[in-house]
């Protein structure tokens, strides 16, 4: 395991291999075989907080299992997080995310480790948003994807087990957590047992509007002295703490 801050001289050359895509104003670098549905679902993460009536602005936001930070990036050009952390085990993933933060000269706003899960995270980190796209399925043949299985499949749902169970040390007392889901490959009560075990509470969810079998967990610590409250009406939606 090691840990990685952005380095990346501002000088360096636009990579021929990188694709990118947009938001506000900041550009994320990629290649085709990092994207785990990140690059679709940064759109639908937006949207679901775009529509929460005052929007909260949270300060430090940590994308788990990041990838080149498409939802991270995209959040953070969305003016919904202040700073950006980024976690990955994938060399070529960390590589992109640095690239992105030194092409779009915010490196003073994003931290970038690489490492297996939470352990690449030093003790000292503590946020209040926590976001992520983790792999759907605990087994390959649960769908036919022509993709790379470290992507989409989580053996035993060990990372979703690792994450619950570490996660509440780096997550402020009244922080939250959003994970985007696949209904097709697990339900609510899936994880609500790993959640409950780890000092977690399952605060609400919500189905995705963009994708008819994604949904959104709301995760906070079991001693929040708030609670998230939310709730649709038509095309707008309501988050509040009270």
């Amino acid at each position: 395991m090691s840990r990685t801050t952005p380095t990346t001289p501002a000088s360096e050359a636009l990579r021929a291999d990188y694709k990118s895509k947009s938001w506000n104003g900041i550009s994320v670098y990629y290649t085709d075989n990092l994207d785990g549905g990140g690059l679709e679902f940064a759109d639908d993460y937006r949207d679901l907080f775009d529509r929460f009536k005052n929007k909260p602005r949270f300060q430090r936001m940590f994308e788990w299992c990041s990838g080149p930070g498409f939802i991270g990036y995209s959040m953070l050009a969305g003016n919904i997080s202040e700073h950006l952390c980024l976690a990955d085990f994938y060399l070529p993933a960390i590589d992109a995310a640095k690239y992105t933060a030194c092409q779009n000269d915010i490196e003073d706003r994003v931290t970038i480790y690489q490492g297996d899960g939470l352990l690449a995270l030093p003790d000292s980190e503590k946020f209040d948003l926590v976001v992520g796209n983790p792999p759907h399925y605990v087994e390959r043949n649960m769908n036919n994807l022509d993709t790379e299985p470290r992507i989409y499949v989580d053996d035993k749902w060990l990372l979703h087990r690792d994450v619950f169970s570490g996660i509440r040390k780096h997550l402020e007392r009244d922080g939250l957590i959003v994970l985007i889901e696949n209904g097709r490959g697990s339900h609510i009560d899936t994880f609500r047992p790993m959640i409950e075990s780890s000092g977690l509470k399952i605060s609400g969810w919500q189905w995705s509007r963009r994708f008819n079998f994604l949904y959104y967990l709301f995760i906070m610590r079991d001693d929040s002295k708030v609670q998230p409250h939310i709730r649709t009406q038509g095309n707008d939606s309501e988050l509040r703490f009270a």
